[in-house]
């Protein structure tokens, strides 16, 4: 009775949420409502029990029945409306498909499926104008992404193939570039999607999502063109906040053992440089914001890519040749161009046990600092007048919170 019942009410759910798209879409739709789903569901869960009972042809007689009038409801929707859409059609055999895995004590999956089912039917919109928003090109290099990914990792060698120090994998080296080109699309899809609709705020921390240096040159270059720079002060500041949020997910991903040691400084970077964001933004100002390029092009990756193999075997050999503090000061310097590679440079070689985990810490969050004070000497050189020293202050007092919370918990 149990399995049965939730059926029911997951069936019910998604009748629900077709109930209340009806109602937004103001008489334009005529969609099943909440008993219908919910017949749905408790059919699929029936035709478990006669499966069982009986044999599993009646079971099949059931879904062929079911099949079978949601394609005479389609064809009459088809003559009687311009458009007339079938997700709602998917949407029933999903629920019956339900109330088959409720039924078959698969009530987990059955609540997983139900739910992603209902953030689906209600993301409509939003996927609708991520398509609207994202161009040919965009779609193309997505495609020939994922088609060289999908094709080439399986193929790429997961031994070492450098004979110094064995730390240079090809397969690991893509999935590095996997996973930072998805850190990026995803924020410059945001971006997309909230242009023109979202605050200066936002746009500027989805902007350090993409890609924080991109950002910071970007937003200065538009400062120094601009009559009226101090819109662009609070972009830049709040785009560096979020590349700690940013190196904080990363190390979720490739080196969890890492992050509670690095933890403690990034937020406490993350969030002084939140702050002195919001007290330099005007809500008045009208700052421009910028159209980050497609951050999944294969010039993108194989550039990423021969950095971050070039950085993994420069901090190696620095380890292995000159000490400890050669690798700090090669972290250091990668990091002055970017937060990405050195930080997976040193997950990496924590993980194979090449370094020592506080080792390994330590170098991230100095790569975390040099990254803040690359930005200093981006807005330094590429900006004029005041907004080097107002934009430079904020940034280097977000580097000395981090140092300072560094050498409290350190010492």
């Amino acid at each position: 009775m149990l399995h049965t019942f939730v059926a029911l009410c997951l069936g019910a759910l998604v009748g629900l949420e077709r109930q209340v798209a009806q109602e937004e879409s103001g008489g334009e739709k005529d969609f099943p409502g909440v008993r219908t789903f919910a017949f749905t569901a408790l059919l699929g869960a029936l035709a478990v029990l006669v499966s069982r009972e009986l044999g599993p042809w009646l079971g099949v007689a059931l879904f062929a029945a079911i099949s079978t009038f949601l394609v005479l409801r389609y064809r009459y929707d088809a003559a009687t409306r311009d458009d007339p859409g079938y997700t709602t059609e998917i949407a029933s055999l999903c629920t019956f498909a339900v109330g088959v895995l409720a039924q078959s004590d698969k009530l987990l999956l059955a609540t997983v499926v139900t739910i992603a089912m209902v953030a689906l039917l209600r993301s409509k919109r939003v996927l609708h104008r991520a398509g609207e928003l994202l161009s040919p090109v965009d779609m193309e290099a997505l495609i020939r992404f994922l088609v060289i990914t999908g094709i080439v990792l399986p193929l790429l060698p997961d031994d070492p193939i450098d004979p110094f120090y064995e730390v240079l994998r090809p397969r690991d080296v893509w999935r590095m570039v996997v996973l930072i080109s998805g850190v990026s699309f995803a924020g410059y899809v945001l971006m997309r999607l909230r242009a023109g609709r979202s605050s200066q705020l936002v746009m500027g921390l989805l902007g350090g999502f993409v890609s924080s240096t991109a950002a910071a040159l970007a937003y200065t270059r538009a400062a120094r063109a601009a009559a009226d720079s101090r819109p662009f002060e609070s972009l830049v500041v709040l785009a560096a906040s979020t590349s700690f949020l940013r190196i904080g997910l990363m190390l979720a991903v490739a080196g969890p053992d890492l992050l509670p040691a690095v933890a403690p400084v990034l937020v406490v970077m993350s969030a002084t440089s939140f702050a002195l964001a919001v007290l330099r933004h005007r809500p008045e100002a009208s700052g421009e914001t910028h159209d980050f390029g497609n951050p999944l092009t294969m010039r993108f990756a194989f550039g990423f890519a021969a950095v971050y193999a070039v950085v993994l075997l420069v901090v190696a050999a620095a380890r292995d040749k000159l000490g400890l503090a050669a690798l700090y000061a090669t972290s250091a310097v990668a990091g002055l161009m970017g937060a990405d590679a050195p930080s997976l440079s040193l997950a990496r070689l924590s993980g194979d046990g090449v370094l020592d985990p506080a080792v390994a810490a330590s170098g991230i969050v100095g790569v975390a600092l040099a990254a803040t004070l690359g930005k200093v000497g981006i807005v330094a050189i590429g900006a004029r007048g005041a907004f080097p020293l107002r934009v430079g202050g904020s940034l280097l007092l977000t580097l000395a919170a981090g140092a300072a919370v560094f050498f409290w918990l350190r010492f």
